[in-house]
């Protein structure tokens, strides 16, 4: 009996377990699991995160990162904003975290905060290293009211067809609402731009349909293609 108690113990402790690592993913990861599955190397990321807030909280996000010694902090001021930047780099990581703090001098309009993490390589270290530290990010500094966006951009071999690679990204996201946009000029970069929506990431944008992925296909080098992909929406040039 006590051993039955024993084995059942485990049994539940390693099922609570997997239910934490497996709460452990976000949009960008379950992105960067897709690419990096079929053998392509990401070339760059970045998630951004950005809220509207009131002066006080504000003030308080800006205090609080200000008595932080490892951020490099700069303070610009013109007739509209004060503007306050903070950075740092995760070097043992490649990468760089930014904070941008925007306070209109009208006091009708609400301060912006802005929180950037960005890196250009991709593995699993980095992958646990970025989960925590988003969530922390989000946990210390914002709201259920922000917003996330994820970005990814990858060279996809000439080996691999890129048919394939959208197929898969269909599959694994089960992506619906699918449009597609196809510019035929032969001197323009973007060849390709994928919208869709899947029901595994709770952000979305409402247009005709709901829609919450963004993927870009350009003309790379040696015939590959090069790859960006964005949640909800693609909000950097690409």
């Amino acid at each position: 009996m006590r051993k039955l108690a024993i084995i059942l113990s485990i049994y539940l402790f390693m099922m609570m377990s997997s239910g934490v690592l497996a709460k452990q993913t976000d949009e960008l990861t379950d992105i960067a699991s897709i690419v990096t599955e079929d053998g392509v190397s990401v070339d760059s990321w970045q998630v951004t995160i950005k809220e509207e807030m009131n002066r006080d909280a504000i003030e308080h996000i800006t205090n609080k990162l200000q008595d932080e010694n490892s951020y490099k902090a700069t303070r610009t001021e013109d007739e509209k904003a004060v503007k306050y930047s903070f950075e740092r780099a995760h070097k043992k990581m490649n990468i760089s975290e930014m904070y941008n703090v925007v306070i209109p001098k009208n006091a009708m309009y609400d301060a912006e905060f802005v929180a950037v993490l960005q890196g250009e390589h991709w593995n699993d270290s980095i992958a646990d290293f970025y989960i925590n530290r988003v969530e922390d990010i989000q946990a210390t500094y914002f709201t259920t009211e922000s917003t996330k966006f994820a970005c990814l951009t990858a060279d996809v071999d000439a080996k691999i067809e890129i048919a394939y690679f959208l197929n898969q990204l269909k599959q694994t996201l089960q992506l619906t609402n699918i449009q597609t946009q196809t510019d035929n000029v032969e001197t323009s970069k973007v060849k390709k731009i994928v919208y869709g929506y899947t029901p595994l990431w709770e952000q979305e944008i409402t247009m005709q349909k709901p829609m919450n992925l963004q993927m870009v296909v350009q003309n790379g080098t040696h015939d590959s293609k090069r790859v960006t992909i964005g949640t909800p929406m693609l909000i950097n040039e690409y």
